[in-house]
């Protein structure tokens, strides 16, 4: 649904960036000294089903507090004209007599390094190549719009952001999240963590993304911590000072932070916050093992979108496969592998589907399969040990997800692209 927060509103504002003409091309206006933060995106349409596509397409990719508002193309202008300019601006020509005079003012109030993209009624390929080639416009597209035509277009163009925000260098980002409740996410993270850590000697880090249950505190029988809560907080404070105090040791290459606020506590979610957390943690450590619980909540939306890898743990159960769907249309980043791995957990238990049924009404092939062993994990869970640790069943399923991960020597599985490999961590990593 479209964004109905009211536009900023510019009075008294506006005389504090002045337009500078810039001739019959896009180029951006210098940015003042003071503009030291810019927003990552702004985006305006002139109707309102415009603004609905653009909003639905591009809600996962851009902040939570960067909008798309409902403005024709003057009022965009002096919005632009009264604020430090987003990173990325989308702007509606729709009503313009004049689209290419209308660019060239859009050029007085753009700043610096602004990316520019538009949306109009000219269906004209000779318009498009001036605009795009000799404009400076990145990427134009005619109406109608189509959820197909924004996501081919401008999402590759918004994805740009994520390499400036997510560094290529430094471990690598591993998302669990449960198909549904109680299929055994926090265990198979647990376990995961802790066979690459322990057997595999990475550095890895396992955080608990549940920030209000605790629940790998609780099967670890470590204590909590606020340590996620306080970078959420207070994103400016993460350092790896910060990181240190924050998490319990579970050997020398495995480290876990795990709090339990209470259920009425809403995680704050600034992306750009959570962005420099992992940032500090992937510059540390091999690996960063993520458990985002089943709730999908604004955090663990945000985990997933970051992560390179996203793990889904379902159990072989209607209510799984039928989640799977929702599961598998959310929008992850630029840097993210293809599609989601899929792990079955407690497969043959009793009344459960059988694995061919599961792979044929999914119509691809489970990763991992990891037996229904209650005793195994039952004797564990709670006890501050790991099921992974006894050779059997359990552990094979485990391995087998470390291979389909790319780690523990099978660097070849056919759904792992090649910028997946594991990476160096800088020289100081744990």
């Amino acid at each position: 649904m479209p964004n109905d927060d009211p536009v900023p509103d510019p009075s008294g504002q506006a005389e504090a960036w002045q337009p500078e003409p810039y001739g019959n091309s896009l180029h951006p206006r210098p940015a003042p000294a003071a503009m030291l933060q810019r927003d990552k995106f702004i985006g305006f349409a002139c109707d309102a089903d415009s603004v609905r596509v653009l909003h639905t397409v591009l809600a996962e990719h851009i902040p939570n507090d960067n909008q798309v508002h409902l403005a024709d193309f003057r009022h965009a202008l002096t919005i632009l004209a009264a604020m430090p300019t987003p990173e990325i601006v989308l702007v509606d020509l729709s009503g313009e007599e004049q689209p290419i005079n209308a660019l060239m003012d859009l050029a007085d109030v753009v700043d610096a390094g602004t990316v520019v993209l538009a949306i109009g009624e000219v269906h004209n390929v000779n318009f498009y190549r001036i605009v795009v080639k000799n404009m400076g416009v990145k990427e134009y597209l005619p109406k109608r719009l189509t959820e197909d035509l924004v996501a081919e277009h401008f999402l590759p163009v918004v994805d740009q952001l994520a390499p400036r925000q997510m560094s290529t260098r430094g471990g690598r980002m591993v998302a669990l999240c449960g198909a549904r409740g109680g299929v055994g996410a926090s265990c198979v993270a647990a376990n995961l963590a802790a066979y690459i850590a322990n057997e595999l000697h990475r550095h890895t880090m396992l955080l608990d993304g549940e920030i209000n249950t605790g629940t790998l505190a609780l099967d670890l029988n470590i204590p909590t911590s606020r340590g996620l809560s306080s970078v959420l907080e207070a994103p400016q404070r993460v350092d790896q000072l910060l990181i240190e105090r924050c998490v319990q040791d579970l050997g020398d290459r495995l480290h876990v932070m795990a709090g339990m606020e209470a259920l009425t506590w809403e995680a704050p979610c600034n992306p750009e916050g959570l962005v420099a957390f992992v940032q500090a943690i992937r510059a540390r450590y091999n690996f960063m093992i993520v458990d985002v619980g089943a709730r999908l909540t604004p955090l663990a939306r945000q985990f997933m979108f970051n992560a390179q890898q996203r793990v889904i743990v379902l159990d072989p159960t209607l209510i799984s496969i039928r989640n799977m769907e929702k599961l598998y249309g959310l929008q992850g980043g630029s840097g993210q592998a293809s599609r989601p791995l899929l792990v079955l957990n407690k497969a043959g238990a009793p009344g459960g589907l059988t694995q061919s049924f599961i792979e044929d009404k999914l119509g691809v092939a489970l990763d991992a399969v990891i037996p229904d062993l209650p005793r195994i994990v039952g004797r564990h869970s709670g006890f501050g040990t790991l099921a992974m640790r006894q050779r059997g069943p359990f552990r094979q399923g485990i391995l087998a997800l470390t291979q389909a991960l790319g780690v523990g020597g099978n660097f070849n599985h056919p759904q792992l692209l090649p910028q997946f490999q594991p990476q160096p961590v800088h020289a100081d990593a744990r």
